[in-house]
């Protein structure tokens, strides 16, 4: 006769339920195990609500920079708004970051604030190429270079030292300064300015429809000198970086193709241009990713 369902057998043994010893070795060291793992995880979802945080505040004010028209007059109120929303980004955002990171190894939490950090550095060099490329000189003209960066995130916290009961003097109530910063990654400044170019394509095409051809020209040299300086380095195994200067690439040769138009056809490039060229396989550029 079959089993009616749900019919159970109380012959079957039972499942023991055994009393853990908290006072065992193996069983504090999981305790500890367990509460570290959770500091990290709670760490790095903190990391990543501000790295959030920076990516679109950053976002915002590379499209703010945008707004810039020659015809408006408007850029040095436009920089001077963006400096100051990139600056309180460095005194807020970046500063919780490096105190979280403080005492912590910086490589372990990298994914949690590499995508903020990245769009900072690119809303950040935006801001400068913008603020430097009316200027006269070359040299002038440069941005911000890895350690430039690196020293602008740099802070300090003041904290009252440990006192003994009452018997604290006025010497010892003073403050104890504790420096701490931000470490830039090299490798993420470097991707974080390859995405600038992007916006570099933008501005020149930007400027081609208010007019303002000197500019697609400045913009078009700057372009190609990036891309020159990228495609000398040893990017073979780094595959974000290589699909980072393609992209790049890809902008250069809008640009080339806006500058063409603008020489050729003058004032009627705007309506006359393609900004769909894509370069072909056969293009020789002189390296390989094999």
């Amino acid at each position: 006769m079959p089993k009616a369902q749900g019919y159970r057998n109380n012959n079957a043994p039972r499942k023991r339920q055994v009393q853990l010893d908290e006072q065992n070795p193996v069983v504090q060291a999981f305790r500890n195990y367990a509460t570290e793992l959770d500091g990290k995880h709670d760490r790095h979802e903190r990391i990543l609500k501000l790295s959030r945080d920076i990516t679109i505040e950053s976002k915002r004010i590379i499209f703010f920079l945008h707004s810039i028209d020659s015809r408006k007059q408007n850029k040095p109120k436009v920089l001077e708004e963006a400096k100051q929303r990139l600056n309180k980004l460095i005194d807020v955002n970046f500063r919780a970051i490096a105190q979280e990171l403080r005492d912590q190894d910086v490589y372990q939490f990298r994914a949690a604030y590499s995508p903020g950090l990245q769009e900072f550095i690119e809303a950040y060099t935006y801001m400068e190429y913008l603020n430097n490329e009316d200027k006269d000189s070359e040299q002038s003209k440069s941005i911000s270079s890895w350690t430039d960066l690196q020293s602008v995130m740099q802070y300090q916290d003041e904290t009252p030292p440990p006192q003994e009961g009452e018997a604290a003097t006025e010497e010892s109530s003073d403050k104890v300064v504790q420096k701490f910063q931000f470490f830039v990654d090299p490798t993420e400044y470097i991707l974080g300015v390859s995405d600038l170019t992007g916006e570099l394509m933008r501005r020149c095409i930007n400027s081609l429809g208010s007019g303002d051809t000197e500019t697609c020209m400045e913009t078009c040299k700057a372009l190609q000198q990036f891309y020159t300086g990228y495609i000398s380095l040893n990017c073979q195994r780094a595959r974000e970086l290589w699909r980072k200067i393609t992209t790049m690439r890809q902008s250069m040769l809008k640009t080339e193709n806006v500058c063409y138009n603008v020489k050729v056809r003058g004032g009627e490039a705007a309506k006359c241009a393609n900004f769909d060229h894509k370069p072909t396989e056969e293009t020789d550029e002189g390296f390989s990713i094999y």
